[in-house]
């Protein structure tokens, strides 16, 4: 992977690559890698097409920017969650830690959700992506391992990640509900974690 281009001095600058980091990310999220092009990411950003040769060096550049901004959402979902389980005393934390589990897993809209696995699923298209979403995967698992300790659920965030994943694109592709599907799944784990 090569680098992007030395970061912008200028505020305006910075702003504009900002912008072109923003909306690769969102195109990323929405459509997948292969709708990132210099053109859709500057049409999305609001400036010039060869803006985006000015500051990165490669459309992969680009994709592996996008890919940490958008693990970065994700594990600050996941930390936020995490802060709530490490205010709860154990008892209360096992009490919810279906909902806290799923909380930290699992985009807050809905209507996300398909577009949500669809992406990650485009994600293995591109070497960039697949790589910045490797990277931040550790502090993802253990944001969610946080709130496995604080419950006393002898999971693992692997383990947790693949039944919310999986519950997910099973729910999606035969069209259930992916949060009831996900949390049945949670509940079964953790009440056999819970019986071991």
């Amino acid at each position: 992977m090569t680098k992007s281009l030395a970061k912008p001095k200028s505020l305006k600058a910075q702003i504009t690559r900002a912008s072109l980091v923003l909306a690769a990310a969102a195109l990323l999220r929405e459509r997948g890698p292969e709708a990132v092009t210099y053109r859709k990411v500057a049409e999305w950003a609001g400036a010039a097409s060869s803006s985006v040769g000015c500051y990165f060096n490669s459309v992969a550049d680009l994709l592996y920017e996008a890919g940490c901004y958008n693990i970065d959402l994700w594990i600050d979902r996941a930390e936020k969650v995490a802060q709530v389980a490490d205010g709860l005393d154990a008892a209360a934390c096992r009490e919810r830690v279906i909902d806290l589990l799923m909380d930290a897993c699992l985009p807050a809209e809905s209507d996300t959700l398909p577009g949500h696995y669809s992406q990650l699923i485009a994600a293995g298209e591109s070497e960039a992506v697949t790589e910045a979403y490797r990277k931040g995967r550790e502090a993802l698992d253990a944001a969610v391992n946080r709130i496995l300790v604080r419950s006393g659920v002898a999971l693992t965030p692997t383990v947790v990640v693949a039944l919310v994943d999986g519950g997910a694109v099973k729910a999606i592709s035969e069209g259930y509900d992916v949060r009831e599907v996900v949390r049945s799944l949670l509940e079964t784990a953790v009440g056999g974690a819970t019986a071991a």
